[in-house]
């Protein structure tokens, strides 16, 4: 599909709605809201990505796409859920690399370490989320990754943010990793709703010849 004819449906599922209609995630987690105004941008497929609800800054979420030029240059939403994807595991692992050798490295008392692990065990979750959901995506299977992608962004960056917090412990490359995770995960999850609206009223194929 060509983004110079993608617009924004009326009535749409959003990542949000998605996951609540098709699993029993709390709705504390998963609130059901409206669709966000869409932020400006010459490319009306990661408007889409970035206009789900749950994303608390569209307009850093447009920013990010923007900079990696395999999602920018993205030529369907297939496509596009794909490289925001691998773009999340490589950005989640750098981040997971870095949490590995400050824990490796930290002389700090055994809090402190044990902060750095819970980080590290959080981000192993979200490596592996990011990857259910690439290979369901690849098959076009558009039923399922929105769970992995929405607890990836949600539930376990929170457990690493807990972590640091019990331990007053600012790292400035987790807490970028912390912040980067939602805008992934979120903005392949609007798209991956997008896509399994598409499937569930996508006209019959043709039947057998006579």
């Amino acid at each position: 599909m060509s983004p110079s004819i993608i617009s924004l449906p009326t009535i749409f599922l959003t990542c949000s709605i998605l996951v609540l209609l098709s699993t029993s995630i709390s709705p504390v987690q998963c609130r059901n809201l409206a669709l966000a105004q869409a932020p400006t941008s010459a490319n009306p497929m990661l408007q889409l990505a970035c206009s789900d609800s749950l994303i608390i800054n569209s307009h850093v979420c447009l920013g990010v796409l923007e900079s990696i030029p395999k999602v920018a240059s993205a030529k369907d939403l297939a496509s596009l859920a794909i490289a925001i994807i691998e773009s999340g595991i490589s950005n989640s692992t750098d981040t997971r690399t870095h949490i590995e050798a400050a824990f490796n490295g930290s002389d700090a008392a055994a809090g402190v370490k044990s902060a750095f692990n819970d980080c590290k065990l959080a981000y192993d979750q979200v490596v592996d989320r990011f990857g259910d959901a690439l290979t369901e995506v690849k098959i076009h299977e558009y039923a399922y990754p929105s769970y992995d992608l929405l607890t990836a962004s949600t539930d376990y960056v929170k457990l690493c943010d807990a972590a640091l917090a019990s331990h007053n412990l600012h790292d400035e490359v987790i807490s970028r990793g912390n912040n980067a995770v939602p805008i992934f995960g979120l903005s392949a999850c609007s798209i991956v709703a997008q896509l399994e609206n598409q499937s569930r009223f996508a006209p019959p194929g043709p039947g057998p010849i006579p």
